[in-house]
């Protein structure tokens, strides 16, 4: 016990010297997105979506926010998102506490592939949603989402927070890299079992719901991501 403790300090010194020791990292100003969305993608036709004032209010000022809602002929609805960090890190942050301050209840979470280009994919994390939603006619429901994110660096992508937390320490020690992260996500909620005159949206399963997301995740990654742009992504996982 007292040669783990030891060998525990003396790890956690190595750890303060080297941040103590490493150059300042640089400020970040590179991200590794084009803060846009294309108002068209495949099959996705897309709006500018308002971004509400309690959002606003709750990001810090140098925060950058961009987001769209995209149809398809057939109707569907899928909101995308980008938020990018500015000089404080807090903007940036695991979804699920944002989600739960918002009345969402996790049902389940799970790290699944999206293919971007043939023979190439992104990993991207799934969350199925629900919350209870007063309808016109004042009556409830309860409504189920999928919520798909991922976090992208300067030059790297992982669709892990803890992730994320380490690579910020080990490329700011190793690398005199800050990354200025960006936090994609695309959201749309599953409409089966609706009601007529509930929503003007067709039926939709959770599964169906799910490859809506990805497939529109597939259309948009490329035209915002910079390692997508022109090069393989630099993807790292827990």
């Amino acid at each position: 016990m007292i040669l783990r403790s030891f060998v525990v300090l003396v790890f956690a010194a190595g750890v303060a010297a080297a941040c103590w020791l490493s150059p300042e990292p640089r400020a970040g100003d590179d991200c590794g997105v084009v803060m846009s969305l294309p108002e068209r993608a495949g099959a996705f036709v897309g709006r500018p979506g308002e971004v509400s004032q309690k959002e606003k209010d709750t990001l810090p000022a140098d925060t950058e926010i961009v987001r769209m809602v995209y149809q398809t002929a057939a109707k569907d609805l899928v909101t995308a998102s980008i938020i990018l960090a500015g000089a404080e890190r807090r903007s940036i942050h695991r979804p699920e506490v944002c989600l739960s301050g918002q009345g969402w209840t996790l049902l389940d979470a799970k790290t699944l592939p999206v293919e971007i280009k043939r023979g190439e994919s992104m990993e991207v994390r799934d969350l199925l949603i629900e919350k209870p939603v007063t309808l016109p006619d004042g009556g409830q429901r309860r409504i189920q989402a999928h919520y798909v994110y991922w976090f992208v660096g300067s030059d790297v992508t992982t669709p892990s927070n803890w992730t994320r937390m380490w690579l910020s320490t080990r490329d700011s020690i190793m690398r005199n890299v800050n990354h200025r992260w960006a936090y994609p996500a695309v959201m749309a909620v599953v409409t089966d079992g609706f009601k007529p005159g509930e929503t003007k949206e067709r039926a939709r399963t959770a599964d169906e719901t799910l490859r809506l997301i990805t497939a529109l995740v597939g259309e948009l990654a490329p035209t915002f991501q910079r390692s997508l742009m022109n090069h393989p992504v630099a993807q790292t996982t827990p």
